[in-house]
C-alpha cells in the first residue's frame, strides 16, 4: 500500500477510536456517576471530600480511570477469548484495548481485525438467501476461515517486505476505479458486508499485494488457445498452422471461444493450478510443459479440442500458490490466541 494511502486509513482509524473512547467514557460517567452518587455511601463520602478539599478530586479521577480501564480489559479478555462474543460491544472492547488474535514471528493480529473480519463475512452470509442449494458455513468454519485469512495476509506482508515489494497510490487508486464511482463502490460494500470505503481500500490493497508476491515467486505463463468442438475441424486447423498461418488468423477464422477468438485466442497470464481448475488439468500440463511459441497438438478437454501456444514466460517455479505458501508458513513461528 502507498505511503500516502496507508497514513490516510490510520488516521481515519485513530479518529474513529477517539470518538468511540470518547463516547463510552461519556456514557460511563452518566450512568456509574448518577447511580453511585445516590445510590453508595463511599461515593457521597468523596463528594463532600471533594467539596471540602477540591485539589483530591484529580487524584481520585485517575484512580477511578484506572480501576474503570482495569476492568473493562478483563471483561474484554473473557468475551473475546473464552466467550468467543461477536457483539459490537466486544468489538469496541477490542479496539480500546491491544489483545491479539494471532502472532506470526513477532508480527501480531489484533483481536479487533479479527472480529471485523469477522463481522464483514457475518453480514455477507445474511444476505444469502436462506433456500440457497449451498450449505451456510458454521461459526467454527468462519472463524477459522478469518484467522488462518489474516494469517495468510500478514505472512505475504513479510514475504513481501524481503523482496522488496510494495503497492504504490497510483496502483491502488486504479484498482478502486475498476471497482466503479467511488460513492457506488461505498454504497454497495455496505449493503453486502456492512464495511466503509476505508475497509475496502485495506483489502484491495492486500489483493494487490499478494498479486504482487505471487507474481515475483511463482512461474508465469501466457497462453493462447484455439477451441474447437469436433476433431476434424481441429485437425483442419492444426494443418494451417503447421503451414505456418499466424496462429492469432487461425483463432479468429476457426475457434468457438467467444470470449478469446477476436483477441487471437488470447486468455492472459496463469499460474500453475489455475489452468486446471479453469479449463482442464490435461490443458495445464501442456501449457506449462510447452517452449515459447511453440504450437501444441490437439488437446482434448470437457470443452472440446484446443490448439495451444505460450507466447510468454517467466519464473522458474512451479509450484501452486497453495503448495508455496504451505511452504513458507512452515518458516514462521505461529501463534493462535483466539478460539474457532
Amino acid at each position: 500500500m502507498g505511503k500516502f494511502s496507508s497514513v490516510q486509513i490510520f488516521l481515519e482509524r485513530v479518529k474513529a477510536v477517539l470518538a468511540l473512547f470518547w463516547d463510552f467514557l461519556k456514557r460511563i460517567y452518566v450512568i456509574v456517576w448518577g447511580w453511585a452518587k445516590v445510590r453508595l455511601p463511599f461515593v457521597k463520602a468523596l463528594v463532600r471530600r471533594h467539596t471540602n478539599n477540591p485539589s483530591t478530586l484529580f487524584v481520585d479521577i485517575a484512580i477511578a480511570v484506572l480501576v474503570l480501564y482495569t476492568a473493562f480489559g478483563l471483561l474484554g479478555y473473557i468475551l473475546i477469548y473464552p466467550k468467543k462474543s461477536e457483539t459490537s460491544f466486544t468489538e469496541t472492547l477490542a479496539i480500546l484495548y491491544p489483545l491479539p488474535a494471532a502472532k506470526v514471528n513477532n508480527s501480531f493480529i489484533w483481536s479487533h481485525k479479527f472480529l471485523e473480519r469477522l463481522r464483514f463475512l457475518n453480514t455477507f452470509n445474511h444476505q444469502v438467501p436462506k433456500d440457497t442449494a449451498l450449505k451456510p458455513p458454521t461459526d467454527a468454519e468462519l472463524r477459522t476461515r478469518v484467522l488462518e485469512g489474516l494469517i495468510e495476509d500478514r505472512v505475504i506482508v513479510l514475504e513481501a517486505k524481503q523482496r522488496g515489494l510494495r503497492v504504490t497510490e497510483e496502483e491502488l487508486t486504479k484498482a478502486l476505479e475498476k471497482q466503479g464511482k467511488a460513492e457506488d463502490v461505498a454504497k454497495k460494500i455496505d449493503e453486502l458486508y456492512g464495511m466503509n470505503l476505508a475497509d475496502f481500500k485495506e483489502i484491495i490493497a492486500e489483493q494487490l499485494l499478494k498479486e504482487k508476491v505471487k507474481n515475483a515467486v511463482l512461474t508465469k505463463v501466457r497462453v493462447r488457445h484455439i477451441l474447437i468442438s469436433t476433431q476434424p475441424v481441429a485437425n483442419e486447423a492444426k494443418k494451417q498452422l503447421d503451414t505456418g498461418r499466424d496462429f492469432a488468423e487461425v483463432a479468429k477464422e476457426f475457434s468457438q471461444d467467444a470470449k478469446s477468438k477476436d483477441s487471437g485466442g488470447d486468455l492472459g497470464y496463469w499460474r500453475k493450478g489455475e489452468l486446471s481448475a479453469q479449463i482442464s488439468p490435461g490443458f495445464e500440463e501442456a501449457a506449462f510443459a510447452q517452449q515459447v511459441n511453440q504450437i501444441s497438438g490437439l488437446i482434448q478437454s470437457p470443452f472440446g479440442f484446443h490448439i495451444l501456444q505460450v507466447t510468454e514466460r517467466s519464473g522458474d517455479n512451479l509450484q501452486t500458490y497453495e503448495e508455496w505458501y504451505k511452504q513458507q508458513l512452515s518458516k514462521y513461528r505461529l501463534k493462535r490466541y483466539v478460539k474457532t
